[in-house]
């Protein structure tokens, strides 16, 4: 008997645009699972994570982009996974992001498009999806006023320490062993210090080993720049499909 569970969230990322709610869509690559489809964003949740923090990762993730606002679309998405055996409860979030924001697509994806809501409910391929896109462009819609009763608190991201475990415990035992002569101030100050060496003695001797590489790359990147609508997956023309 298949068991139930929860730890998969659908992110759908919207935009208001002239009084209408757009939705940014996701292509597939040919090569990679459920190929060349136009999908949401979706994820499944880390073990520390709160759902909220796991939808705003999927945003990053898959298109580099930065949530401003979530809300609730009040809508739980169920589907079958066979490949577990499990039957999911999926949360639905629907997240801002800021309208003219590049985007970065993820290593699976190879293209992504603004749809107004009719046809972003006419290129998604599950039922569960298109229902969510119009409960969402519903909630929306319905004024300013309406729509903050769905807003949800978005959590403070998460410091990122520069240092390992390694090099923590290690600040932490010359502090206690110089019984109070040092700082952990003075640990930092010598952190960046010796980084920061380390890195210039790496770059000149990079420099010294492959000048004309160097060199060659730059003018091919050059030269390229001007004939790709992408550089390295990075979009700041994306489409607005108008109906």
């Amino acid at each position: 008997m298949p068991e139930i569970v929860s730890d998969i969230v659908d992110v759908y990322v919207f935009r208001r645009l002239n009084a209408r709610v757009q939705f940014l869509l996701l292509q597939r690559r040919p090569n990679v699972p459920l190929g060349n489809t136009w999908q949401s964003f979706h994820t499944q949740i880390q073990g520390y994570e709160s759902t909220i923090e796991a939808g705003r990762r999927a945003v990053r993730e898959l298109s580099g982009l930065t949530v401003s606002e979530v809300y609730s679309a009040d809508y739980i998405n169920e589907f079958f996974d066979d490949t577990r055996d499990v039957v999911v409860l999926a949360p639905v979030l629907a997240v801002n992001v800021s309208p003219q924001a590049p985007v970065t697509l993820g290593p699976e994806l190879k293209e992504c498009a603004w749809w107004d809501t009719n046809q972003a409910i006419a290129r998604l391929p599950f039922a569960g999806q298109r229902w969510a896109v119009r409960h969402i462009n519903e909630l929306m819609s319905a004024g300013l006023a309406e729509s903050q009763l769905y807003r949800l608190q978005l959590p403070e991201e998460p410091r990122l320490s520069s240092r390992t475990d390694f090099e923590e415990d290690a600040a932490a035992t010359a502090i206690e062993d110089s019984g109070g002569k040092i700082t952990l101030p003075d640990v930092e100050a010598q952190v960046v210090d010796d980084t920061g060496a380390a890195e210039d003695d790496v770059a000149n001797r990079n420099a010294q080993d492959e000048p004309d590489a160097n060199a060659e790359r730059l003018v091919t990147m050059d030269a390229d720049a001007e004939s790709l609508p992408t550089h390295f997956g990075r979009r700041t023309d994306v489409p607005n499909r108008d109906e």
